[in-house]
C-alpha cells in the first residue's frame, strides 16, 4: 500500500501552506512480514521519514526550536507502534493554542507500559524518554493511540 501524507487544513479558506492552524497526518500500512516485537526491514525507514516530516512542519510553523524534542518523541512513538502494534500506523502532529500534540495510532488495544530496562538491554527505554521529554502523554481510551504534547 502506498503511504498517505496529508496536510490537513482545519480552515478551508487558508492557503495550502502550513500555518499554525494546520496539522499533518501520515498513515502507512505495516509491511506484511512484520511480526512479534521486531520491525520488518521495509518498515525501518518510517521513523526517519516521520522525523523529517516533523522537522518540516515545525519549520513551517515557525518553531524549529522544538524540532529536536518533537522528532525524538515522534520517533519513539512510531517505533513502539511498529514493534508492538497491529495493522496500519497513523501519525498526527498538530499545534493547538499553547501545545504541540503528537499522536500515533497503531491498531493495538494494549496500552503501552514503561519498562525498567537494565543497562545491558538494547531497547525498552522509549516510553521513559517520552515521559521525560513530553509535557504530558497518554493513551486513548481504546488503547489504539498514544499521544504526547510539548509546549508550543
Amino acid at each position: 500500500m502506498t503511504p498517505t501524507v496529508t496536510i490537513a487544513r482545519t480552515n478551508p479558506s487558508t492557503s495550502p501552506r502550513l500555518s499554525v492552524r494546520d496539522g499533518i497526518e501520515v498513515s502507512f500500512a505495516r509491511a506484511s512480514d512484520s511480526e512479534g516485537d521486531g520491525i520488518a526491514e521495509a518498515d525501518q525507514v518510517w521513523p526517519s521519514r516521520v522525523r523529517r516530516i516533523v522537522r518540516t512542519g515545525l519549520r513551517n510553523w515557525g518553531r524549529p526550536d522544538l524540532a529536536e524534542s518533537a522528532e525524538l518523541l515522534a520517533t519513539e512513538l512510531v517505533t513502539n507502534a511498529l514493534k508492538h502494534g497491529r495493522g496500519d500506523v497513523g501519525v498526527r502532529i498538530y499545534p493547538r493554542a499553547d501545545r504541540l500534540r503528537i499522536e500515533v495510532r497503531d491498531g493495538s488495544h494494549e496500552c503501552p507500559v514503561p519498562r525498567n530496562a537494565t543497562p545491558d538491554d538494547e531497547d525498552g527505554r522509549g516510553l521513559l524518554l517520552v515521559i521525560a521529554i513530553a509535557d504530558d502523554w497518554g493513551v486513548s481510551p481504546d488503547g489504539t493511540t498514544t499521544w504526547c504534547t510539548l509546549p508550543f
